[in-house]
């Protein structure tokens, strides 16, 4: 086993890029998904307009990020610093600290409401718009989503994780959440390019789990509870 004091902080930067990598490959799965959806080439980046095509973007998707987590939660098994980078202990401060997660993010979501004139939570105002489309498959279709929406996030922490710790080797520094840093620049700024609409509010968003990862004590459960009620609320 390679001791943990020898990985180098470019290596949890290169693993964090091709992390945003496995991401990424969701536009590679639209060729894909477009066929069985039926579209012609030129509907590449359209919306599935059967709700059988929609799920098969995701469930595509979904296997290629859950390959990504295995393989990066084994490698950091591997390398024994997989205690070191994330604690699912689950105590007093955590339960604290997810509150507070979960408080920050219906704030946020209520602020939203208000600016952009839009329902909440996110979850039922994309059942709706399934329903508008998809008819009696919306459920089904919903839950699909939001189980991809687990996936993409289980790999948005591990780049937190990964920048985090490629920022405090390169800088010596363990107060400054280069977690933040790292996933505005990449997570954030893609959103760019595939929503732009929202592009702006998910770039802010990225400071957010960072800091409760590097002030909150590496805890699990509070930053990816962030993350995906982020997506959901």
């Amino acid at each position: 086993m390679e001791e943990r004091s020898t990985i180098k902080p470019f290596t949890y930067f290169i693993h964090a890029l091709v992390v945003f990598g496995f991401l990424g490959m969701e536009f590679g799965v639209l060729f894909l998904s477009r066929i069985i959806d039926g579209r012609p080439m030129e509907q590449l980046g359209n919306w599935p307009v059967n709700w059988y095509g929609a799920i098969a973007h995701w469930v595509i998707t979904i296997i290629i990020w859950g390959i990504g987590v295995a393989i990066y939660t084994r490698w950091a098994k591997k390398k024994g610093v997989f205690s070191e980078l994330i604690t699912f202990d689950f105590n007093a401060k955590v339960a604290t600290l997810t509150a507070a997660a979960v408080g920050v993010v219906v704030i946020v979501s209520l602020i939203q409401s208000q600016i952009y004139d839009i329902a909440i939570p996110q979850l039922f105002r994309e059942y709706r718009g399934f329903r508008s489309m998809y008819g009696e498959h919306a459920l089904i279709v919903t839950i699909f989503q939001n189980i991809y929406y687990a996936f993409e996030m289980l790999l948005v922490l591990i780049m937190v994780v990964f920048f985090q710790r490629a920022g405090e080797l390169w800088f010596k520094s363990s107060k400054v959440p280069w977690s933040s840093i790292g996933l505005m620049m990449t997570w954030g700024a893609i959103h760019f390019l595939s929503h732009p609409a929202g592009a702006l509010g998910v770039t802010l968003w990225a400071l957010v789990p960072g800091l409760f990862y590097v002030y909150g004590g590496r805890y699990f459960y509070p930053v990816y509870l962030l993350l995906l009620l982020g997506f959901v609320i």
